[in-house]
C-alpha cells in the first residue's frame, strides 16, 4: 500500500474587502469573515435586546465587545485541523458535549440503542473541570518526578508477538456479525 504525503500548504485565495462605509480598511479585511462578523452581531443583539433593550452608555461594551471577540478568536484556523475555522471546532465540541458519537453497528445494519451512548459523564471530563474549579491541579513544573527504585528489575521474560494482517472485505463483517447477533451457527 502507498502512503501519499502532502508537503506544501493548501492553496487558498479569499477575496478581500479594502473600503468599508467610506473607511479604508488598509491591506483588505476577509470577506467571509466580514459576512460571518456581521451574522454573529445580528444574532447576538437580537438575543440582548429583549433582555437589555435599547443599547445606552454603560451597556454599549456588551453589545459591541463579545461580537467582535468571537469573530476575531473564531475566524483563526483551528488548532486541530489546519482547514477548519475554531468556530467550527467550538461548535463540534458542544455538539459531542450535548448528543456524543452515535455509534455504527454492523456497519450500519441496526441504530444504536440509548444504552450504547458514550454516557455524559465520559464525554464531558467533569473531574478535570471539578479540579481546575477547586484549584487542585498542580502544575507541570511542581509535580514531583517519581523514580523507580531499581529499573533493571523486570517481570518476566520479553513476549513475542508474531501478527499476521488480513483484510476482511464488508460483506465477510456483515456475516460475522449477523453470525454473532443472531446467535446461530455458519450460514
Amino acid at each position: 500500500m502507498r502512503v501519499g504525503r502532502t508537503l506544501t500548504h493548501h492553496f487558498e485565495i479569499e477575496t478581500r474587502q479594502y473600503d468599508l462605509l467610506g473607511i479604508d480598511l488598509g491591506e483588505g479585511a476577509r470577506r467571509r469573515m466580514i459576512i460571518f462578523g456581521a451574522v454573529i452581531i445580528v444574532l447576538w443583539i437580537a438575543l440582548l435586546f429583549p433582555f437589555i433593550g435599547v443599547p445606552k452608555k454603560p451597556t454599549v461594551s456588551l453589545y459591541v465587545v463579545p461580537p467582535f471577540v468571537i469573530t476575531a478568536f473564531g475566524w483563526r484556523p483551528g488548532k486541530f485541523h489546519e482547514r477548519r475555522r475554531r468556530v467550527t471546532e467550538w461548535a463540534l465540541a458542544v455538539r459531542y458535549a450535548l448528543r456524543a458519537h452515535r455509534p455504527i453497528i454492523g456497519l450500519g445494519a441496526r441504530a444504536a440503542d440509548k444504552t450504547e451512548y458514550l454516557p455524559w459523564r465520559e464525554r464531558v471530563a467533569t473531574r478535570k473541570v471539578a479540579d481546575l474549579a477547586k484549584a487542585r491541579v498542580t502544575p507541570e513544573w511542581e509535580r514531583e518526578v517519581v523514580v523507580e527504585l531499581d529499573p533493571m528489575v523486570r517481570a518476566g521474560s520479553d513476549i513475542v508477538v508474531s501478527q499476521r494482517a488480513r483484510l476482511l472485505g464488508s460483506d465477510h463483517v456483515q456475516r460475522v456479525s449477523r453470525r454473532t447477533s443472531s446467535g446461530k451457527g455458519r450460514e
